[in-house]
């Protein structure tokens, strides 16, 4: 099975590779330590009477920080998308017994389910993290059935 990538799926399997970014446990990690400096940033300034000054930033800087890693995750998932498959491109996958399939215009790759740490299934994208990296992998959700997610989650592990 093979499809054409266009805007509208780029834009979803952009968004599918932001959120799991956003969520993975480094991530979750950095949200932990963004709402704590926001909440002490808060507090602080509650005991000093609210009287404005430096500490007043703080809570907008915290603010501004999470705005800063959202938007910025949003644009680099953007731009790996759009490099990978940009809008024209046929791309196609195929689940071997050892080795995921996957092509896009001309170039092909078979890559060992190995390979891969996990994988989150989203609306628009399989996304695939390749182990001992931060790297990942983005292929369109409608190329696999359900039962091709259910199979590529058992061989990956």
């Amino acid at each position: 099975m093979s499809l054409t990538v266009d805007e509208r799926l780029l834009r979803g399997m952009a968004r599918d590779a932001a959120v799991y970014a956003l969520t993975r446990p480094t991530a979750i990690i950095m949200w932990a330590a963004l709402t704590a400096a926001l909440a002490l940033s808060i507090l602080n300034q509650s005991a000093a009477g609210g009287s404005p000054g430096l500490s007043g930033l703080l809570p907008v800087a915290s603010i501004a920080l999470m705005v800063y890693a959202v938007v910025m995750t949003i644009v680099g998932a953007r731009r790996a998308v759009r490099s990978a498959t940009p809008p024209g491109t046929v791309v196609w996958v195929r689940l071997g017994e050892t080795a995921l399939h996957i092509g896009a215009g001309t170039r092909s790759s078979d890559i060992d389910y190995r390979t891969f740490q996990s994988m989150r299934a989203g609306s628009d994208a399989v996304v695939l993290k390749l182990r001992g990296a931060s790297a990942m992998t983005a292929i369109p959700r409608s190329l696999l059935t359900d039962a091709d997610i259910a199979q590529l989650r058992a061989r990956i592990g």
